[in-house]
């Protein structure tokens, strides 16, 4: 188990090549974790608590792509997290709840459009809410598929949503979010995630194991060629000797009777 707490106050701007961003922090933080597993599965809580001000602006060119995002909350907040993960031989799940109470105003938003596809998002919130997330995850070596549900209650408004179309390096994602609140509030969540890579190397092996039956199956068509013909020869030669066996006795019994004198 660890804990910690701290006091933030940071503000930066840094201006690349190809890009810009800006950040404000004045917050109070406080949490404590806790976590026990094994190589096949383990668990963590947490719980943790934030009040403050955190303000964030970035966009920029990422090779073919234009990238924008932007944040604002002013909240005072506190969580309790527990997340479980189980996994063996390339097949894994996840599960994760979050406990939550909130009061305060959030404003994000962020965009990126270009070679790796789309996606976009905005989101707002204010007032006091308390409510519990949700998120499951199936993980295989060629996919993986992620839901989450989330139900709010208290004196807030809140409006938001996002969708998400990409390919980045052989990963292709599909995903949409949203949600909508007033007094209560709901949300949902829904992304699938395909490596492709992982299909072109499963497709590999499918075609070298069809190449090694196919290979098998010709060395055994060979062989059973081979002892074919060597069967074959076998009854050919038993029958010519059967054959020149006959001729012999037929003639031997042809002399036996020309010598009987009638």
């Amino acid at each position: 188990m660890s804990a910690q707490a701290s006091i933030n106050q940071d503000a930066s701007a840094t201006v690349g090549k190809d890009s810009i961003s800006v950040n404000y922090e004045n917050t109070i933080t406080a949490s404590a974790v806790a976590s026990v597993g094994n190589e096949y599965a383990s668990i963590s809580t947490e719980a943790s608590f934030k009040t403050g001000t955190e303000a964030s602006f970035g966009a920029g060119l990422d090779g073919n792509n234009v990238y924008a995002s932007m944040s604002y909350s002013d909240t005072t907040e506190a969580h309790l997290t527990v997340d479980a993960q189980a996994g063996y031989g390339g097949v894994g799940a996840s599960v994760g709840a979050d406990a939550y109470a909130k009061s305060g105003t959030e404003v994000e938003a962020h965009m990126s459009v270009g070679q790796k596809g789309v996606d976009v998002g905005a989101g707002a919130s204010i007032g006091n809410a308390v409510g519990i997330d949700a998120t499951g995850t199936i993980g295989l070596r060629e996919a993986s598929a992620t839901a989450g549900a989330g139900v709010s209650i208290g004196e807030h408004l809140e409006a938001g949503g996002s969708a998400t179309a990409t390919f980045d390096g052989g990963k292709a994602t599909i995903g949409v979010s949203g949600d909508v609140a007033a007094i209560i509030g709901v949300e949902a969540d829904v992304s699938v995630t395909v490596d492709t890579r992982q299909i072109q190397k499963d497709a590999v092996v499918v075609a070298n194991t069809a190449v090694t039956v196919a290979n098998t199956a010709v060395a055994t068509e060979k062989v059973v060629e081979k002892e074919a013909v060597k069967a074959a020869n076998v009854i050919t030669d038993t029958g010519k000797k059967a054959v020149n066996s006959a001729k012999d006795t037929c003639n031997k019994i042809g002399k036996a009777f020309k010598k009987i004198k009638i």
